[in-house]
């Protein structure tokens, strides 16, 4: 893994503005503009499907407790003609159970299957309690030809670190 060249490595919270600078760095960076354009498609979606769902699910963390927790990460790096984003987020524990069976499920998934999921999921009305639909995941799913990998490290009584790994071939 020390062949790895980082084309985005930021630790820190998620904005707009981040988001958007994190982006314009992707897409100035030699190595994504010398890949084909449908395998740049699907590291840039990646990338900003992995920035989004920090965004909008990231526990919130107040206070002192702060200190104890890691903050949000994104990282996309180069390694033997692959990209590997990897993003990782503070969680809520009461979502890492829903979270592990969503990952699960399309890990065990082809790519038929996971079409019709995506169908399946996209025209399902939401409810109240819903915090999402697993949209993302299946979309990311989609995108590589390998499982997403994924874990959780306690972060405290109410918390986990969330980390995944999806990796694109060139």
């Amino acid at each position: 893994m020390e062949n790895k060249k980082a084309i985005i490595d930021f630790e820190g919270s998620i904005s707009f503005e981040t988001m958007e600078k994190l982006l314009n760095q992707l897409k100035s960076a030699r190595q994504f503009n010398a890949l084909r354009k449908p395998v740049r498609k699907r590291v840039y979606g990646t990338v900003v499907e992995s920035i989004d769902n920090i965004f909008k699910y990231s526990a919130p963390v107040q206070g002192k407790v702060q200190i104890l927790k890691r903050p949000p990460q994104i990282q996309v790096k180069e390694q033997e003609g692959k990209f590997i984003v990897s993003a990782g987020n503070l969680i809520q524990n009461d979502q890492v159970d829903d979270l592990r069976f969503k990952l699960n499920r399309i890990n065990k998934m082809d790519d038929k299957a996971l079409k019709l999921l995506y169908e399946e999921v996209i025209n399902k009305e939401a409810s109240d309690r819903d915090r999402g639909a697993g949209l993302g995941l299946i979309t990311m799913a989609l995108r590589t030809d390998e499982n997403i990998r994924y874990h959780f490290d306690p972060a405290g009584p109410v918390h986990s670190y969330f980390t995944m790994h999806i990796t694109i071939k060139e």
